[in-house]
């Protein structure tokens, strides 16, 4: 019976729930690490209680498409040949050979697409979870990163290649507390951002709220715990993009406001960080722009003039006429065109500073090409001013130079406005980070004391009375039991005494502890009542 009991068990609990394996582990020489199951939800190894798989993402099937094209073209020849086989079956033992030698080359162009691409695409994986976002890479090396969704901020999309229009695939930046998370080109990634975004408001919807601290009863003690604990004000340097409107894709990653190319709007490369924003936008002096368009201006000045008084003077007649105007138009429209390019170029150089870092950023020709460079400003050795003339001393332009140590390139700021300013903001910028975290600090640390202090004056209020013992003497027995009880305490007569005979008996004359003593509630105040004295014969 006892062996037939142990069966039953043994059974029961190999046939209940094949998938709590999984969430503890996987079974050895298994490299499955997740599935679908029966009731077609996905299961994968490490799977918490309660937790639920919302999505799985992978990169699109078209990054497939170039690492298989051996392949494919290996398939297309063998079937090509198989085809002029049958056409041609004269040349049989030729065809045989080509046949083989496809074949061959599909077997070897295959294991090697199979071993190098598709396995390491299949394996590398984002499962989207209720609680978290699991990414895993590698089979024989697998390899795994977790991001709690309690610690996202804000998901951005990206989807501005024509490829990624076209086939329905862009990259989700993930801007978590103290870093990033990047899935690049995955499939259907509006779907990916809204459920992202859907399951960090439910867990903002079901996270309880911390329980406000107690308040003490007494105003005085109250008053004074807030006064204490009043958050110091966090330095907050200034958001240049309030200036500017928000760009047309409200879904795009975050990044400066600023557009280039004038009415074009083309926002630029630069990718924000968490909790990165713009500081101040700083532009070259307009002393660059009237210095690259003086000789321009002065071209078209001389020409000008002279496509209209030329004729007019003779100077040019007959057939040569219309040749003199169209290459007057040509020599206009050139000069117009290079004014407007220098203005371009101007305007679309500019230098950003952020709560992070520098970014210069260089545009040629409105959208041709664009290059930037940047440094974080923990990698800033030095900072210096150097003025090229004296005209610039006179005008206040200047080149501020931010040296950075080792191979990282300097940035330079190249003929701008008040370098000397500029110099001192980067400075402050730089320090602000310093500031901040000092300020955070201290906050927190008024916040938890004055949870402390609250709760010990709350349990102090709740087991200590709010003054001393009260003066019972003089009172008759009942009245002093009614006064004890108004302050939680208990009186006990502990015996008589003949005290001053104006007294009358039943009347207390001492009390211990004194008036005035701190006692705990329900505690006993012993009295000793009066009597009258015995009269003597």
């Amino acid at each position: 019976m006892a062996d037939q009991t142990a069966k039953s068990d043994k059974k029961a609990a190999s046939s209940s729930k094949p998938e709590e394996r999984w969430r503890s582990g996987r079974t050895r020489f298994n490299p499955l690490r997740f599935w679908q199951g029966k009731n077609r939800e996905w299961y994968f190894s490490g799977q918490q209680p309660g937790e639920e798989v919302r999505l799985v993402v992978r990169r699109h099937w078209w990054f497939l498409v170039q690492p298989a094209l051996p392949l494919l073209g290996c398939t297309i020849a063998f079937i090509l040949i198989i085809w002029a086989a049958i056409a041609l079956p004269g040349l049989g033992a030729i065809w045989y050979l080509f046949e083989v030698s496809a074949f061959i080359g599909m077997l070897v162009t295959g294991g090697w697409f199979a071993y190098k691409d598709l396995i390491a695409w299949w394996y590398e994986t984002f499962i989207v979870t209720n609680k978290r976002i699991i990414n895993a890479r590698g089979l024989l090396e697998p390899t795994r990163q977790i991001t709690p969704l309690e610690k996202v901020q804000q998901v951005g999309l990206d989807m501005n290649r024509i490829l990624g229009l076209f086939f329905g695939f862009g990259t989700i930046r993930v801007y978590l507390a103290g870093g990033d998370l990047l899935m690049p080109d995955v499939s259907s990634p509006r779907k990916v951002r809204d459920a992202i975004i859907g399951i960090k408001e439910e867990i903002a919807g079901a996270k309880k709220k911390d329980a406000p601290p107690p308040q003490p009863k007494d105003p005085t003690v109250l008053a004074v715990l807030k006064e204490l604990s009043q958050e110091k004000p966090v330095p907050k340097l200034p958001d240049a993009d309030e200036n500017f409107p928000p760009l047309r894709n409200s879904e795009r990653f975050l990044g400066p406001r600023r557009t280039f190319g004038g009415p074009l709007r083309i926002p630029c490369n630069v990718r924000y960080l968490s909790g990165e924003y713009t500081v101040k936008y700083v532009q070259r002096s307009q002393y660059v722009l009237l210095r690259n368009l003086l000789v321009p201006i002065l071209l078209l000045l001389l020409f000008f003039p002279l496509a209209l008084i030329a004729p007019a003077l003779g100077w040019v007649s007959g057939v040569f006429l219309a040749y003199w105007w169209f290459a007057s138009l040509l020599v206009v429209a050139g000069l117009l065109i290079t004014m407007a390019l220098i203005y371009s170029n101007y305007v679309d150089d500019v230098y950003i500073l952020t709560n992070r870092r520098i970014i210069d950023i260089e545009r040629f020709f409105v959208f041709f090409f664009e290059k930037h460079l940047e440094t974080e400003y923990k990698n800033i050795r030095d900072i210096k001013v150097k003025v090229g003339n004296v005209f610039e001393f006179f005008l206040d332009v200047g080149n501020v130079i931010v040296e950075t140590p080792g191979n990282s390139p300097n940035i330079i700021f190249e003929h701008v406005d008040h370098p000397f300013v500029l110099q001192d903001e980067i400075h402050g910028v730089k320090a602000h980070k310093d500031k901040v975290d000092a300020a955070n600090k201290e906050n927190n640390e008024k916040k938890n004391l004055y949870n402390w202090f609250s709760k010990v004056v709350v349990t102090l209020e709740g087991t200590v009375t709010n003054r001393g013992a009260p003066n019972l003497r003089d009172l008759d027995l009942l009245s002093a039991m009614a006064t004890a009880q108004e302050c939680g305490l208990d009186v006990v007569v502990s015996g008589e005494a003949v005290d001053n005979p104006h007294i009358p008996p039943g009347c207390v004359v001492r009390q211990s502890p004194p008036a005035g003593t701190m006692m705990e509630k329900d505690s006993k105040i012993e009295v000793v009542l009066s009597r009258r004295p015995v009269p003597v014969d």
